[in-house]
């Protein structure tokens, strides 16, 4: 029986290439003459896809978070929830599990893992199928095909608001957390690329505030940047969680935003647009993120040999009332 390995080497294309071809991938930009290419040599080869994708496809959905944590950062909820309606669409059976506990799993075809693994957890994963898919962590030890936004750009679109806004003190609220293994302790990956595309852009020096990614975090972090009188004229904040914490703290102690210190969020969930003054945010497109997870792992069903791929999903900043 042909492979699209079989027909990529006729085709002079890639196996991905090929796969996206023959499952009309919309998303695909590729000459006609290549795709009416793929489609001869696929026919010439007597290629029969075969249906990897129906409800006998069992799918873990792997959250890092508790149920309850998943609650106060509405960020991975709705990466979660775009993905339970994006596997709805495949004809995917998912079995959620929680908090990265996958010892009662068994039996499936594929992972999808949302968030931050230790290494153990990962080493776990890998006992249970090679058809992964990571969302939200960028490098990770598995041969896994990977979904995060575009934090790079990110950091630099918001540089460059902070840059027009013509600002001379300016600050990042950051975060850092650890798995629910207690295994390991992450950084934020933003921090680096914020300092970096502020000295790019030219900005002065960011003070830098430190929370967890919790609402009590961002207002503990910025109550005592004003207790201590270093409290910046603008505040990029990394997680809404944490920036709605920060507001807190600003309205407690009648410090008008944005008239007296500007505030941009990392996220752009859909509290950002409930709180007074609603928060100016780097708008992550979750919907996205799960219909990439999902495209990828029908991908990998397909075709469980190919190298593993990475989608960086584009951002863009929402202008509200804080900046």
């Amino acid at each position: 029986m042909a492979t699209l390995a079989d027909i990529a080497k006729q085709a002079g294309v890639s196996s991905a290439t090929v796969s996206r071809v023959l499952n009309a991938d919309p998303t695909l930009s590729v000459a006609p003459a290549t795709r009416d290419k793929i489609l001869e040599v696929a026919a010439a080869l007597n290629y029969a896809k075969v249906k990897h994708v129906a409800k006998t496809a069992r799918i873990a959905l792997v959250q890092w978070y508790t149920k309850d944590r998943e609650l106060t950062d509405l960020y991975y909820l709705a990466i979660r929830m775009a993905i339970e309606q994006a596997a709805q669409q495949a004809d995917f059976e998912l079995v959620q599990t929680f908090a990265g506990d996958v010892s009662s799993l068994a039996n499936i075809d594929g992972l999808i893992a949302i968030g931050k693994f230790s290494d153990q957890q990962q080493a776990q994963f890998a006992t249970l199928t090679d058809n992964m898919v990571v969302v939200d962590m960028a490098k990770t030890n598995l041969p896994a095909d990977t979904v995060v936004p575009d934090f790079a750009g990110a950091m630099q679109q918001v540089a460059a608001a902070f840059a027009a806004a013509d600002l001379h003190e300016i600050g990042i609220l950051s975060g850092t957390e650890v798995t629910s293994d207690g295994q390991a302790t992450l950084s934020d990956v933003r921090l680096p690329l914020f300092l970096a595309a502020a000295k790019a852009a030219k900005l002065p020096a960011p003070r830098q505030f430190q929370g967890d990614f919790t609402a009590e975090s961002g207002r503990k972090a910025i109550e005592d940047a004003i207790h201590l009188g270093v409290l910046p004229k603008a505040l990029f904040v990394t997680n809404d969680a944490m920036a709605i914490g920060a507001l807190q703290a600003l309205q407690a102690a009648s410090v008008a935003v944005p008239e007296q210190v500007k505030v941009m969020s990392f996220d752009d969930t859909s509290i950002t647009r409930h709180v007074f003054p609603t928060l100016s945010a780097v708008h992550v497109d979750t919907e996205q993120m799960g219909q990439w997870a999902i495209q990828l792992l029908k991908s990998r069903l397909q075709d469980s040999g190919r190298p593993p791929l990475q989608i960086i999903v584009g951002t863009h900043i929402e202008r509200r009332q804080s900046f």
